[in-house]
Parts: structure tokens; sequence; C-alpha cells
């Protein structure tokens, strides 16, 4: 006997093929109807796992909040644990930790919980970690549909999952028709029969328990009209089934019993094949590539320059900014849907998308700067009344949890000239003729300053007591030598008004016409465009680093569908722009045209920028262009000497095997399996002796190939949000629509790291996560020009332990602790230490929800703790 429980919902994707705003005024309808007429006590309308519905709702309706919290204190309406549904492959891991914190604070201040389930009804795939999220919350079931269901795994819809640290959650698969299988029951006998038979053979051949779910309702479909009846027919015609309307916490509850008494099958790894069972739909994570970078560089802003120096200036000083910081994360969540981050939505949702990720990165900086005012003692207020005690100095800091020496990259401001505002401003000097001298200064504390260039800008000193006081400077824009900087510190330096030479690196880069040498790599440019790498040793080489590729691309913006085309890409010539000592750069310039020569149409014109830094064991190639043309993928190919790879791509909590994918001849006439995979900020290929990293800054889509290139989608341009002419996928898989503004015509970029490095170790992996940081969280140096002093240094947290890769600091969410997290990359065990800038009074392990566990061994300012292999490690301090 099947016992089948019947749970009404909606499917909400916030925005889609209609803007945030039209889709509310339908939300705001349905949840009225519900107020009016409320599921009976013991049952539930599910709100799609996400509380942001609420927050759209009582936006709209504040006069129903009573209302609102009646019901989910009864449970007759339930929400979360997500804030939004978010596609579960591109954000970090810690980004999807902020979503269920930030749906969990909205309960909260609702006086609900969510079901005990991470409800996952339409994400594109899911990451191998996620049962480590879901145990981390206290969410012992996950509720899943794409992704999952192929050939390739166990027949039944219940299974255990494991992750790579070995936490697990029991699964429950959707069926094939996913979370509208029981839409629309009929209440017609003869119809509820009929519709009963092809519930009941779908159902009953993949029930691992007895306990199913049967999902009533659709994509913004509010509550099924004529309900009742239709359940009351149904449990007529399954009189030997037990079919009853029902909640989701009731389902898990009863799902986990049964479980508990039977041995169900255990799966590991993503879950990235449903292919032969339903649209897996990877094919989303080079659309609209420019906006997944965006939003990466926020993402990295907030986990890395923001929330650790508002979490020390919190404990430190006593200065709480965490408010302020939770609206930046909730701004930066609302681009998190999956059909929002994924790109496959109308041109203005994407637009405002783009809004909303400018306004999370707009809040993060203004947090980040008062912390770090608050950290060195800066105060606007009396600075700005002080004007004759001015000691310009610069600022540096450090955003990793390690002490770095090596280049830095400054901004050196000079003061040119007062500028007036206002009335009597007409008359002002803006150019003074000293303002065009070369600038000449030195900052004693750092090594030698190589000049990168100069501009002539308008900056202010503001006071929250004074209007802005607006000056003409000299911004100049310099490599630094900076020795021993400490792990997530700040250190402070005058700046003087001559230049002299500092302390040098031992190996400095060396730079001519078409070559580039420092200690580790050797990179030539060749007359034909080509670019060589080679290790210093000699025992490496790659004799062409780079290509690019352009095809035709006929498909939406959910499927690629490349095709080969006519295309040239011309080299231009090499220039050196950076000479050395302490970074050399070479920019490369290339167009790329399709068709035939004398009438070819431009598709990009584009700049590569080869960058050595003194001493660093990688090389940054830079990607600036313009995209022209239309209907086409553009990638950047990058050789490697590791052929048949063993390939790993960081992924949510650390680095993930990956194999490629083979599907059958029926599978891929439903829909192909791209050869592409998500991209977080590195993939490795490893071989017996050697290994190879590619690092990127946000671009989301890579490709990995037998012989070792590694190509990443640098732009995807195409002008149809669904097509159902795709041999790759028949069939529509969204609402046809023009989406012109998809076709990315305009500026693009990205910024890669390339390491040469040896075979997959504990070493290695060491080696990767510590390079990862300095390609994508360098240390950055300012200019405060209303300085009254040289600040001491600003001591902040260190993490030892081999293989242990930094993955937040944060102030948590209750304002009583300091959450420190890590991640242990390697396949070993590891000891690893938090050593802190102040007196541990009490440290204990924690779950992901900042729940606190058991008491950790502290001395003085360090706290001591052991990492299983693969293992994320959450710390509450105080």
């Amino acid at each position: 006997m099947l016992d089948v429980h019947v749970v009404s919902h909606t499917h909400w994707d916030r925005e889609w093929y209609h803007p945030a705003e039209t889709f509310r005024q339908r939300l705001v309808a349905l949840i009225d109807e519900l107020i009016d007429d409320p599921p009976p006590v013991g049952q539930s309308y599910l709100l799609d796992g996400q509380a942001i519905v609420l927050q759209d709702y009582l936006l709209v309706r504040p006069d129903q909040r009573s209302a609102i919290e009646a019901l989910l204190a009864e449970r007759r309406i339930e929400a979360g644990p997500w804030y939004v549904l978010a596609d579960e492959l591109i954000p970090s891991g810690e980004a999807l930790v902020r979503n269920l914190l930030t749906g969990a604070r909205l309960l909260r201040r609702l006086g609900a919980e969510p079901p005990p389930v991470l409800y996952c009804p339409d994400s594109f795939g899911h990451p191998a970690a996620l049962p480590t999220i879901a145990a981390g919350f206290g969410l012992p079931l996950i509720v899943l549909w794409r992704g999952y269901g192929s050939a390739r795994h166990p027949a039944g819809d219940t299974a255990t999952w494991l992750a790579p640290n070995g936490d697990q959650a029991l699964i429950f698969h959707l069926p094939h028709d996913g979370y509208e299988f029981g839409s629309h029951l009929p209440a017609d006998p003869a119809a509820a029969a009929a519709r009963w038979r092809r519930v009941r053979d779908e159902l009953a051949p993949r029930s691992t328990t007895g306990v199913t779910l049967l999902p009533n309702g659709a994509d913004h479909h509010a509550r099924q009209r004529d309900l009742r009846s239709a359940l009351s027919a149904l449990q007529t015609v399954a009189a030997d089934d037990r079919v009853h309307a029902s909640s989701l916490r009731a389902f898990a509850e009863r799902l986990r019993a049964a479980a508990n008494g039977i041995q169900v099958p255990i799966v590991r790894g993503e879950l990235r094949d449903s292919y032969g069972y339903t649209w897996t739909l990877q094919g989303t994570f080079g659309t609209r590539a420019h906006e997944k970078r965006l939003n990466a560089r926020v993402e990295r802003l907030l986990l890395r320059d923001t929330e650790p120096w508002e979490a020390l200036a919190a404990r430190v000083r006593d200065a709480s900014r965490r408010w302020l910081l939770d609206e930046a994360w909730r701004a930066l969540l609302t681009a998190h849907p999956h059909d929002t981050l994924c790109g496959c939505s109308i041109d203005q949702v994407a637009a405002e998308m783009e809004l909303r990720l400018a306004s999370a990165r707009n809040q993060a900086e203004g947090v980040r700067d008062d912390a770090i005012a608050q950290l060195i003692g800066y105060d606007r207020v009396l600075a700005r009344a002080m004007r004759d005690s001015w000691q310009p100095i610069i600022v540096i800091r450090n955003p990793a949890p390690r002490a770095r020496t090596g280049v830095v990259t400054v901004e050196i401001e000079e003061f040119v000239a007062d500028i007036p505002v206002g009335p009597g401003s007409g008359t002002s000097s803006l150019t003074p003729a000293s303002a065009q001298r070369e600038p000449r200064v030195r900052v004693p504390g750092l090594g030698s300053l190589q000049l990168l260039s100069t501009t002539l800008e308008h900056r202010r000193i503001e006071s929250p007591l004074h209007y802005p006081d607006n000056d003409l400077v000299r911004v100049t824009r310099a490599a630094a030598w900076a020795v021993n900087l400490p792990p997530y510190g700040i250190v402070s330096h005058p700046i003087k008004a001559e230049r002299r030479s500092g302390a040098r690196p031992s190996e400095p880069v060396a730079t001519e016409r078409d070559t580039l040498r420092n200690g580790h790599l050797l990179v030539q440019v060749h007359d034909d465009g080509r670019v060589s790498l080679e290790s210093a040793t000699g025992n490496r080489r790659i004799h062409s680093l780079i290509r690019f590729e352009d095809q035709a691309d006929v498909g939406d913006l959910y499927t690629p569908a490349p095709r080969p085309r006519d295309v040239r890409v011309q080299y231009r010539g090499v220039r050196r722009v950076e000479r050395g000592p302490l970074r050399g750069t070479l920019e490369l310039s290339f167009r790329i045209a399709a068709g035939a020569r004398d009438r070819g149409d431009r598709v990009a014109d584009l700049s590569v920028r080869l960058s050595l830094d003194a001493d660093a064991p990688f090389l940054r190639v830079h990607v600036a262009g313009d995209n022209r043309g239309q209907d086409h993928r553009l990638r950047l190919l990058f050789a490697t000497d590791v052929p048949q790879p063993d390939e790993w791509a960081d992924a949510a909590f650390g680095p993930v095997r990956r194999v490629p994918l083979a599907i059958g001849v029926e599978e891929a006439a439903v829909e192909h399996a791209p050869p592409t995979a998500p991209l977080h900020r590195y993939v490795s290929l490893f071989g017996p002796d050697r290994g190879f990293t590619l690092y990127s800054d946000g671009l989301a889509e890579y490709e990995s190939m037998s012989d070792g290139t590694i190509a990443v989608t640098l732009a995807r341009a195409v002008g149809e949000l669904s097509r159902n002419d795709l041999p790759e996928r028949p069939g529509h898989a969204g609402w046809p629509t023009a989406t012109p503004a998809a076709q990315c015509v305009g500026p693009l970029a990205g910024e890669f790291g390339v390491h040469l490095h040896g075979p997959r170790d504990a070493a290695t992996s060491a080696a990767i996560e510590r390079v990862a940081d300095d390609v994508l969280c360098p240390p950055v140096g300012f200019t405060l020009r209303a300085a009254l002093a040289v600040p001491a240094p600003v001591q902040g947290v260190e993490l030892t332990g081999r293989g242990l890769g930094f993955s937040a600091m944060k102030e948590s969410d209750d304002g009583q602790w300091v959450v420190l997290r890590c991640v242990n990359v390697t396949d070993e065990p590891v000891d690893g230490s938090w050593n802190l800038p102040f007196d541990v009074r009490e440290a204990r392990a924690s779950r992901l929800d900042e729940t606190p566990l058991s008491e950790l061994s502290s001395t003085g300012r360090s706290v001591s703790f052991r990492a299983r292999p693969r293992d994320v490690v959450t710390i509450l301090v105080r």
C-alpha cells in the first residue's frame, strides 16, 4: 500500500518571463486567498520552500502580518528554509549558507520555523556538498528533481546522499513531471480514475519506502479551486492506498521513519545527471557570462573583504554593522534564483539583477571602509575639522589568514588643488600646471615602488557633520614590495614627498619587448602571436598557451547549440606595458572576424594582458574587449601539458572530481549532455608527475578536453529565451521571448591565473588553495589623505594547518560570537588552529546555522581543532 501525501503548493519563480513586480501582484492575490480561506488544521499550503515570498507579500500588505504569523504558527502555510530558491551550482557554498541564514532570520521575525526539508524542486543540478549544508541546518531530508534520476543512479525515489566529508542526508526524488505531477487533479470520478492509474503507475514502481509525495501545484499557480472535491474523488478510486491531504513537514517525518527501517541506496558526488528522466539544463553557465562574473566578484567582496573586517571591528572596537551587512547580502541573494542568476529570463529581469548586484557591491564597500576606519582609529569628524594636521598615509589590508610578502598594488593620492563647490566656484582653477608634473613619492616601510599609471581625479574628504572637502588629486597607481603583511591585518605607512629606492624582491621581473621572466616562469610572445610558457627550471614548456575559439550558436538561453563557422583570428601585435622590476606586463591585440576575408563581419576586438609579479608562481592573464557579434560563442582556450588528465574543479566547499559523462542515444534524443561544467575559483588538471591549475575571477563555464585543453566561455550571445527546434533539446524550456540584450553586445572581460605545479597530493592541494588567494584576494593599499597620525598595525586572524582553506569570518547572527570557518581541501585529517587578536573566553564547535555544539580547547588567543578529510569546520569564539 502506498502512503501518498498530497501537498498543495505553488512553484514561485520570483522573476522570469515577467519582472518581479508583475509576479508579486499575482502573489498578493494568492496569499490573500489563503488568509481568507486557510487550509484545514493538519494540512498546509507550501510557498515553495523560500521565505522571500512572505517578505514580498508583506511589503504590499503589512496589515496582514498578524494573519501570516498565525498561519505559520499553525503550520497551515509553510515556507523556507531558503530565502530564495537559488541556483545551487553557480553560487559559492558560503552564499548558499547566507541564503539559509537569511531565510531563517526572516522566518524567526515572523515567529516561524521551516519544515525540516531542504526543498529544491527546480534547481538545475546540485553540489556535492549539499548534504553538508543540509546537515549544518538540521535538515535531514532533501527534496529535489533535476540532476538526478538517470540510468546511472539507483532506480528508486529515495536514497542516502553522502557528501565528500561523510555528512549525509536522505533525498526524495520527485516524479518525471516534478513538482507539477499532481497539478489540476480532476473531480470527475471517471477522470479521477484515469488520473490515479497514471499517478500510481509512476509512483509505485519507484517507491522505496511506500511513502511518497504528490505535489499539487505548478508555476505561479494559486491553490486549486475544487481541491477538496478532487481529493475526495482521488481517495475513492485509490481505495487500496492511503491518499490524503498533508504537509511537507508531515511527509518528511513519515518518510524518514519509513526509511529508518530499511536499507536505501547510497549516492555520492554532484547531482548533474537527469538525462533520460527530465531536462538537466546544464547549459546555462555561460549565458549572460558578464553577470555571473559580476555576481562572483561581489560575493568575493562580501566574503573576503567585508565580513572579516566587520567582524574584527565588532569584536575589538565594539562597532557592529551586521544589520548593514545583512542588507547587502539580501540584495545579492535576490540575484540568485535559478532563472535569474542562470540568465534564462527576459532582458528586464537581467537588467534589474545587475542593479541589485551593483547595490550589494556599493553596500559591501561602504561597510568595509567604515570597519577599516574603525580598526585603524580614524575619526572622520575629528579629521575633517583639523585640515592643517593632515598627514597622508598608505593603508594596506591583507585579506588572507596568513602572513604575505610580495607585490601589492597601491593607490597614492597627492594633493594638487582645493576645488570649491557652490556659489563662487566658477572661477577656480581646475588643472594648475603643477598637476602635470610627474609624481615623486616614497612610502617608508614599503619596498621600492614601480609606477603603473597616473591620473588626475576629484576626491573628497567626508564627515557626517561637515560638507565634503573637494580636492583635485594626482592618483598614482603603483606596485610596491611589502614584507610580512600580518594575516588578515592592516598596516599603514606615511607618504613622503620624494621617491627613493627601498627593499627589492630576490627574484624581480625582467621584461623585454616580447618576454617576461621571474624566478618561476618564462613567458614569450612569438611573431605570430603564439604565447609560450616555460618553468624556470626548463622541465615544463607549453608551446602555445592561449588561443581563441569562436563558433556560431543557434541555441537559446537554456541550451547552447554551437556550430562551426568560418572565423579568422588576426594577431595585431604586442607592446610592453609594465617594465618591472615588480610587475611586468605585455599586451597582445587580436581581432576576430567571421565570414569571407574581403567582407567579413567583425566579431570582437580583444586585448590580452600577460602579467608576472616578482616571486609569484603564477601568470595573470587578463582579457578585455568589445563583443560585436551575435548568435555566437566566444571562448578562450588554455593549452596545458597534462594530456588525459584527472580533473578536479573547485565547487561549493571544496574541489570535486569530474569525469566525462557519456549518455545513451535515447537520452540524447531528449537532451544532449553538454561537455561544459560550472567554474568556481579554479579547475585543476593532474597527471602522474605534474599538474596545471587555471583560476578564474568569475566567468562560470569551462570545458576540459581530453588533450588537456581548458576552454572558458568569455561570451555566449543568443537572442531567444527558449526555442523548440534544437536537436540539443527539442521543445521549449521556457516561454518563447526575444532577448536581444542577451546577445551581450559590448564590453567583455575576464581575469585568470595560470599555475604549474606537481601531481595531486596534500601539499599540492594546499598550494593551489594558497595561490587561489593570491590570484583572487591580493593585498591592496589606498591613501588616507586626512590621517592625523600613522596608526599602529592591526593584527588580524591567522589560520594554520596544511590544506585548510579559509571559508568565512563573520559576526554571528545573534551578535554574540565571531564565526570562523575553514575547509580541508585534502584527503587527509589535518590539525589546525585559529590564532586571534583577542583573548578567547569561550570556543565551541558549531553547525553551519551557528548553533553552538561542543566546547573546544583554547589557550590564550589560540583555538585548536582537527578537521576530517574534506571537512567543513565551523567554530564560534568570543
